[in-house]
């Protein structure tokens, strides 16, 4: 079986060649320019969006992180805002970031020779990042894997990520068991 092809009539001979014009050209690009302009302060939105959870996912990571190691090690590991990536800041400054380590001595501060499971980066400047008092400078699981204080307390307690321009925040929430959940919330204020 053969097939024949014919072209289209006013096809015959001479005709235009496939393409765009210059003009035509310029068109577009134009139309692609404005599409762009018009989606670029959605896409800074949905970035500065997407850093916020992901630092609330970071935290919520590390106290998974601190709760498996201590049941792993059956010894108490704790969660302490840094100061440097081998110590502690007393002063609870959790922007800084964060360490995830052994603490032997049950003291809640990272001592010589203790070991260092994780360190988070300090925060972008643009976040924030609010604790309860119960939090203020450490956060420990024992053995067991239940959240406790250094006296042996239970320990509740909620780390609230925001951005001023932003009207939603994170929060990661662990509760007397020392099994945190991450949820959205609205800011009252963030400064």
């Amino acid at each position: 079986m053969r097939l024949l092809f014919t072209r289209p009539p006013g096809l015959h001979g001479r005709g235009r060649a496939g393409g765009f014009t210059l003009l035509e050209a310029l068109v577009v690009l134009a139309l692609l320019g404005i599409l762009v302009a018009m989606a670029a302060p959605a896409m800074t939105d949905l970035r500065a969006r997407h850093q916020l959870q992901a630092q609330a996912e970071g935290l919520l990571d590390s106290l998974v992180l601190a709760r498996s190691e201590a049941l792993r090690r059956q010894q108490r590991v704790s969660l302490c805002a840094r100061a440097t990536d081998a110590s502690c800041d007393a002063h609870g400054q959790w922007h800084q970031g964060w360490l995830v380590f052994v603490d032997t001595n049950n003291n809640a501060l990272r001592d010589e020779g203790e070991v260092v499971i994780d360190v988070h980066a300090p925060l972008p400047t643009v976040l924030q990042l609010g604790v309860t008092n119960t939090v203020k400078a450490y956060f420990s699981y024992g053995a067991e894997g239940r959240s406790m204080s250094t006296n042996g307390a239970f320990m509740a307690g909620t780390w609230r990520f925001c951005r001023a321009s932003s009207s939603v925040g994170w929060q990661v929430v662990s509760n007397a068991l020392g099994m945190p959940r991450i949820e959205k919330y609205t800011p009252q204020d963030c400064p």
